[in-house]
Formats: C-alpha cells, structure tokens, sequence
C-alpha cells in the first residue's frame, strides 16, 4: 500500500504529467493555427472566385443523389434523355459536381446562341495550332484562317449526318471483309 502512495506522489508522476500538458497544450496550439489557416484560405477563395459586380445568383447544384438516381436512366435510355430531364428540372444552366471538381453545363438555344454568334475574339480558344498542326498537317483545322476553318467544319458536320454515315457501313464492310 506504501509503494502505491509513493508512486503517486513521485516526481516521476509529476513530470509525467506535465509531459502530458506539455502534449496537450501543442494540440490546442496546432488546432488553432489550423482553424486560423483554413478561414483565411477560404476567405481568400471566396475574394478570387466571386465577382462583386454579378448580381445573379449561382446556377444550381445538381447533388450526388440526384445524380445516382439518374444512373440507371443514363445507363437504359442515354445520355439525351438525361440531360432534357436535367434541363427541365434546373433549367438552362446547372452545376454537377464530380468528385472534387465542378462541372457547369449550359443547355438550350437561350445559353449557347453566344457560342454560334459570338466573334472570333469572344469564342476564340487560343492557338490551337501547337496541338492540331502535328496531328492534321498545316493545311488543316485550326492551322488556316477562319474562313477555311468554317467550311472545313462545315465539311465535317455534313460528312457525319447519320444518313451520310450509314451511306459507309457497306463499303466499310467490304473493306474488312477482304
């Protein structure tokens, strides 16, 4: 009984406990200067994200469940009747978010008319050329003027019509077969 009552009152003890406090205090310090941290991050993120002038309100979240409901629709009927359910039920412009990143998709004539009517300067992705010139050769795609670049897209639109494409399917065929 004497050596527990010892053993409680020895220095060893005490200095295991201040060893503890000690311990203690340094995660009270470290989750501060957390905390601290992450608020000022996301106030610096909120500064750089939001526009002070835009009075419209962000377009919709689409949330995960949502999202898993309309799995099975998207695996049986596609992709089209997912997105006119999506666009009938958030409206021309929503958010999806996947995993960490957000994904805004703009559906319907009222949103994407800018993209078919806009200039070349507010359309314009960039120079394109360091991309498309080794996989298509000069004369191709983004390579040539704008004009040429219309008609050759054009082009393509009217190659790629379903009917134009089925018009393939046998000499396509006979190709492989031989």
């Amino acid at each position: 009984h004497f050596e527990e009552l010892k053993f409680l009152f020895s220095t060893d003890r005490t200095m295991h406990n201040s060893n503890m406090d000690l311990t203690i205090d340094a995660m009270w310090l470290f989750l501060a200067i957390f905390l601290i941290t992450a608020i000022i991050i996301k106030n610096a993120n909120a500064r750089v994200t939001s526009d002070p002038g835009c009075t419209r309100p962000p377009p919709p979240v689409v949330n995960i469940i949502a999202l898993l409901k309309l799995l099975p629709t998207l695996c049986t009927k596609g992709p089209e009747v997912t997105m006119t359910y999506l666009y009938n039920t958030f409206g021309s412009v929503f958010t999806i978010r996947f995993l960490w990143k957000r994904i805004s998709f703009l559906v319907g004539p009222e949103v994407s008319g800018p993209f078919f009517q806009g200039s070349e300067s507010e359309v314009s992705q960039g120079n394109m050329n360091e991309f498309t010139v080794p996989m298509f050769g000069q004369e191709n795609g983004y390579a040539v003027d704008y004009n040429t670049r219309s008609q050759e897209i054009r082009f393509f639109i009217d190659a790629l019509k379903p009917s134009q494409l089925r018009s393939h399917v046998d000499p396509m065929l006979r190709e492989v077969e031989v």
